[in-house]
């Protein structure tokens, strides 16, 4: 039996508080912010990793909103609007915001082997593949979330936008922490963001059409986190550890 965890955006981060149900599971499959969190966790501690998530989410927070594209409340919107221009700017002539060495200072001191692994789509092969083994290997492409950092090892990013969760290699008797976004709570007001949008739904259809064919059992999520919220969901997390 296999744990299959992670999820797009804030909205990954809600799955984090069903890790307690399976903090014995050591194979698991991860992508996204929560895939993190886990190999970090498991390497250096509950501690250590909620410092590191807090300060990556802290650090990266207005590319993460600008590439979340969904967040509730009206404010600061004409620096919101000039920020995603800024980004398209960026991005029409590099795949990435941020340098290795911004995402690799995220991976500092995590070692060791592991029976985890990281859910990835390699650009070269156009194929779902896994990361598995090295934990700081398992870590760095969970985080290698496109358009943030380039990929990881020139090739791999995290599956996150392919479909939210990580579920590509499903097996009878597996788990799923089912951790989808909510597009119900925004509309989209531009033309990038109806692209992006259209995007994410093909990404959740995929997901569902894969667990509509399988018998994985299913653990829903109903925490949502987006931009208003995400630092408030991070100290309700740390309170409880």
């Amino acid at each position: 039996m296999k744990i299959h965890f992670g999820g797009y955006g804030f909205q990954g981060l809600a799955s984090i508080e069903y890790l307690g149900d399976f903090e014995s599971e050591s194979r698991m499959v991860l992508n996204g912010l929560a895939g993190y969190y886990v190999a970090v966790e498991r390497a250096m501690g509950k501690k250590e990793a909620l410092y590191r998530l807090s300060k990556f989410v802290d650090e990266f927070f207005v590319t993460l909103e600008v590439m979340d594209s969904g967040a509730l409340s009206s404010k600061k919107i004409v620096s919101g609007k000039l920020e995603r221009i800024r980004h398209c700017c960026i991005w029409s002539k590099s795949n990435h915001i941020y340098g290795i060495a911004a995402r690799d200072s995220y991976l500092d001191g995590i070692a060791g082997e592991t029976e985890l692994s990281a859910e990835v789509f390699n650009l070269e092969t156009r194929k779902v593949e896994l990361i598995r083994d090295d934990m700081r290997e398992v870590a760095a492409a969970c985080i290698s979330i496109p358009g943030l950092f380039a990929p990881y090892n020139d090739v791999y990013v995290t599956t996150t936008y392919l479909s939210q969760i990580p579920v590509s290699f499903l097996s009878e008797g597996d788990i799923v922490i089912l951790n989808l976004r909510d597009l119900s709570t925004d509309k989209p007001s531009t033309a990038s963001e109806v692209i992006f949008r259209a995007m994410e739904i093909r990404s959740l259809n995929y997901a569902k059409m894969i667990l509509a064919n399988s018998s994985c059992a299913s653990v829903r999520v109903k925490t949502r986190v987006h931009s208003d919220n995400v630092f408030d969901y991070l100290d309700q997390v740390r309170r409880s550890v």
